[in-house]
């Protein structure tokens, strides 16, 4: 694996080293160079998962910093997100459309066709199965409480980005048989343009960061997590409100970041 990729899926708990084989080593890089390579314009950050009625820590603070390091590139992004990661999104001053459960495929088009993305980023957003349904870590379906957002991504005819950590995110679509064989999980079907795997989604966006140049400091990576409480987000192994994401520490991402810095 290349240096940046190595540490994204550090201390990995549910299996996605065991897929990195099936990306190029430098799969993290690649992604980056990839959205470097989009006309600077409108990007679509999509983002949010539900755990037990409340949002998830996982995904809201990655993509808040993966939209500021769009913005000092040039690009024009927007979150699109449920009801339950809106407080985040909104408290953070970023633009941010927000659908229903009830959303209607035409909603979402609607969406695209206004806002005339050059590309769209998952981070941490259930897609759906081959079957139709949506499903959390523990397999079951969620599909009555999520907006269809990676309808999106099915109707968006350019360049995606899917950054996922359990195999039922959006872009997991990529390595949907070996989810199902090597892990023995039910896998997201929805495909993307380039995939990034990493031990906790946040840590794959926080790594296209660095792929694209723009690392955070401390200072704005603190103040992207520490909403997350204010927000009332939870961790979603955990269930509780707190500085932590998948069970993983704050302290534990901050010195993932320092790392970053010392081999980018």
């Amino acid at each position: 694996m290349g240096r940046l990729e190595e540490l994204i899926l550090g201390n990995s708990r549910r299996g996605m080293d065991r897929l990195a084989d099936l990306l190029p080593a430098d799969f993290c890089a690649q992604a980056g160079r990839y959205v470097l390579s989009w006309p600077r314009g409108r990007v679509l950050l999509v983002t949010g998962f539900y755990v037990d009625g409340r949002g998830e820590t996982d995904g809201p603070p990655g993509t808040r910093l993966l939209f500021d390091a769009l913005v000092k590139l040039g690009f024009s992004p927007m979150v699109v997100t449920d009801p339950f990661c809106e407080a985040y999104f909104r408290m953070s001053g970023l633009p941010c459309a927000v659908f229903e459960r009830t959303a209607g495929e035409r909603e979402l088009r609607d969406l695209l066709a206004s806002e005339q993305p050059v590309g769209l980023i998952a981070v941490e957003r259930c897609g759906r199965t081959a079957d139709g349904r949506y499903v959390n870590a523990k397999g079951r379906d969620i599909r009555d409480t999520m907006a269809p957002l990676d309808e999106l991504f099915l109707s968006f005819d350019g360049p995606t980005v899917g950054i996922g950590d359990g195999g039922n995110e959006i872009g997991m679509g990529n390595l949907a048989d070996a989810v199902a064989r090597r892990l023995g999980r039910v896998p997201c079907a929805v495909r993307a343009g380039r995939l990034v795997i990493a031990t906790v989604s946040n840590w794959g966006a926080l790594g296209l960061c660095g792929a694209l140049g723009q690392l955070p400091t401390e200072s704005d990576l603190l103040a992207a997590y520490r909403l997350c409480t204010e927000a009332g987000l939870i961790d979603g192994i955990t269930g509780e409100s707190a500085l932590s994401e998948d069970g993983f520490p704050l302290a534990y991402v901050l010195k993932l970041r320092n790392d970053l810095e010392a081999r980018i």
